[in-house]
């Protein structure tokens, strides 16, 4: 990124608000078992608004670290991790005691996995990650944040190495190999010791296996940077080819294929195509000036999108429980579907509203504590220099 000014990250709003509706999307269709097949099969597809969340932060996080190399003349590793804190870790913590409150753990407080969950560690391991039976998820959901982490430990060294599209496309190709062959070395092991369903949602969960869609996000980074300003088919059919892909992406929900990068099959897994789907989305979305897509609704959902994903969950079920003398969760046909459309303009609003409170209340002090920390370290190592 060769211009000093701090970039336009008004898509990228809207790539995290499409991604947190997705998600809602997803986890709200579980409230109704009778949805038919098909359209169940759509909407649980909204469970890769993960991998979308995943495209947008390797792509914002690569726009800040230019953005400061080229104020700066390089960006500061320390910097970086103390805005990763303080912009996640307090708003999760909280997030984790609404929850014992919400839902307690049956077999009570268990010291390991919280601490497993608040150092960010408890994707290494299928009990500590919660997908063994019995086993405490302390946040729900919190395996993704224990992925983009992990992500962050090593992205100052992806940042500095992975400077041309080349290499991003020789990372990503790598990551791909690299996640295929370690779960077919994890598997055998997984499966003898906790069983086929915790060891296969582990290996779909862990970070080896979504490493690839952050090194597809870089690939998409140096895309969108050299397509700046350049007359393209992306410049000229914006609309067309969001819709194209919105379209693959859902058609993917009725395509076989494996759940986690394998060696032994020859199709890529789902969450790997509806990635690469997302991508050219995204690249289209960036060259769209307006309209459908790109609207200010969406980008605001999007501002608040790390606390609509803590508290959706809690919404959902309290909603659930409040309406559940009233509503019939389990209608069939075509009412599920009106039941369910009914559902999603209530609950979204509610989400939207009660994180738009958790971003002023707690995110955004928090983020300014993270940045007056930087400053006063910076004006206090320039005091020092002779």
């Amino acid at each position: 990124m060769s211009e000093r000014q701090r970039p336009h990250f008004a898509y990228i709003e809207c790539v995290r608000g499409y991604a947190i509706l997705l998600v809602i999307l997803c986890h709200a269709t579980y409230l109704f078992p009778g949805l038919p097949y098909p359209v169940h099969r759509v909407t649980v597809l909204g469970w890769h608004g993960v991998q979308l969340f995943f495209l947008a932060s390797a792509v914002t996080l690569m726009m800040s670290w230019q953005y400061e190399k080229a104020r700066d003349g390089s960006a500061s590793v320390g910097a970086f991790f103390v805005r990763r804190l303080f912009r996640i870790a307090p708003a999760y913590y909280l997030a984790s005691v609404l929850y014992f409150w919400l839902e307690p753990p049956t077999g009570g407080f268990d010291p390991v996995q919280a601490a497993a969950t608040y150092l960010f560690v408890n994707v290494w391991h299928p009990v500590l990650m919660g997908t063994t039976p019995g086993s405490w998820i302390v946040v729900p959901g919190d395996w993704s944040i224990g992925v983009e982490f992990t992500f962050y430990a090593v992205f100052p060294i992806l940042a500095c190495t992975i400077t041309s599209l080349s290499r991003a496309v020789y990372l990503f190709l790598g990551t791909l190999l690299a996640g295929a062959a370690l779960n077919a070395l994890a598997w055998p092991s997984l499966e003898a010791t906790f069983g086929a369903v915790p060891a296969d949602n582990f290996l779909y969960f862990w970070f080896p296996n979504q490493m690839s869609v952050f090194a597809l996000g870089l690939c998409l980074f140096h895309l969108l940077d050299r397509d700046r300003g350049r007359r393209s088919v992306l410049a000229a059919y914006p609309k067309l080819i969001m819709t194209a892909s919105v379209a693959a992406v859902a058609s993917c929900a009725f395509i076989p294929t494996p759940q986690w990068l394998n060696l032994r099959m020859p199709l890529p897994p789902t969450f790997l195509l509806v990635s690469l789907a997302m991508a050219v989305f995204v690249l289209a979305l960036a060259r769209s000036p307006s309209g459908l897509f790109l609207n200010r609704p969406v980008a605001l959902t999007g501002r608040v999108s790390f606390s609509a994903y803590l508290l959706h969950f809690a919404v959902l079920k309290v909603v659930a429980d409040w309406a559940s003398p009233w509503v019939n969760f389990h209608v069939t046909g075509w009412f599920s579907i009106v039941a369910f459309a009914c559902a999603l303009v209530c609950i979204i609003p509610i989400v939207v509203a009660a994180s738009w409170c958790t971003y002023r209340l707690i995110e955004t002090p928090m983020i300014n504590v993270g940045k007056d920390l930087i400053r006063r370290h910076r004006r206090i190592a320039a005091k020092s220099m002779p």
